[in-house]
């Protein structure tokens, strides 16, 4: 919440006439007391097995930033950055000394990371669900999203398991390859034209096809590793946060100057020189 808005709320609810820069230098000066806190939870993430991240818009000030995440069933950082891609990950910091899992919905900013990947499979789901409603003549997305949800409730059959039976996976995966060279077949690439420059645009059932057969180990990681999960509702949930009340205290932490952020504050509005937010979850 903007600082003038802040000082106007504090006088009305509890006659405290506050000015907006008094506001922000003892907001600037608490805040120096976190960098400890803050630092503990940016190495958590960087070491944590397996981590999250999604990113969604948010206007400030007018103008559209991304609000990137990264999260674990405990911790979150959030990161606002003027850019989607690339550019906003490698200044966010965190992924490039990350070894664990990540996962996410494909993207190919995170896939530029070195570590290990994991897709979220709901976003596979809802790419099927939409194949087959718009095309019947495409049985393959009926078959994978069966053989999604199979795998889905094997794994969770499997609680007490520390590996799943190597039988179940292997036969899995073969009927997965079995459905996406049928798919293929039936739906080849469109030949380029002659004179026609650039990539050739193809249908969301090509890209969708080749995409799955390239990626099989990324799609089907929650079955040969117990602590991936089906898919990214970890991260989706996270970024519903700024939106919404928190239980969780959520800090700014720019690179000059750390900003605490009220925990029942309605949006954010970042710094000039693109803070990170930091959070815990108590459970």
């Amino acid at each position: 919440m903007p600082y003038q808005r802040t000082a106007g709320v504090l006088n009305e609810l509890a006659g405290l006439g506050i000015s907006p820069g008094t506001l922000q230098r003892a907001v600037r000066v608490a805040a120096t007391c976190l960098e400890a806190p803050v630092n503990a939870i940016r190495r958590a993430l960087i070491t944590a097995p397996v981590v999250h991240a999604d990113e969604a818009g948010r206007r400030v000030n007018g103008n559209l930033y991304w609000l990137h995440v990264l999260s674990t069933d405990r911790l979150t950082a959030y990161f606002p950055h003027p850019k989607r891609g690339a550019e906003a990950l490698d200044a966010f910091g965190l992924l490039a000394p990350f070894a664990g899992v990540l996962v996410h919905d494909h993207g190919s900013a995170c896939q530029r990371s070195s570590c290990w990947h994991a897709f979220c499979n709901a976003h596979h789901l809802r790419e099927l669900t939409a194949i087959a409603e718009r095309s019947p003549s495409q049985p393959w997305a009926t078959d994978m999203i069966a053989l999604l949800c199979q795998a889905n409730a094997l794994v969770g059959e499997a609680q007490d398991l520390k590996a799943l039976p190597t039988g179940d996976v292997e036969r899995l995966q073969t009927r997965y390859d079995t459905i996406f060279t049928e798919a293929k077949a039936g739906n080849p690439p469109r030949p380029r034209r002659p004179g026609i420059r650039g990539q050739v645009k193809q249908s969301p059932a090509c890209n969708l096809i080749r995409r799955l057969r390239e990626h099989r180990n990324e799609v089907l990681r929650f079955l040969t590793d117990r602590r991936v999960p089906f898919d990214n509702n970890r991260a989706e949930r996270d970024l519903q946060c700024p939106n919404s009340s928190r239980k969780s205290p959520i800090v700014f932490a720019p690179k000059s100057a750390w900003m605490p952020l009220p925990s029942s504050a309605p949006a954010f509005r970042p710094a000039a020189n693109s803070p990170t937010i930091f959070s815990t979850r108590s459970s």
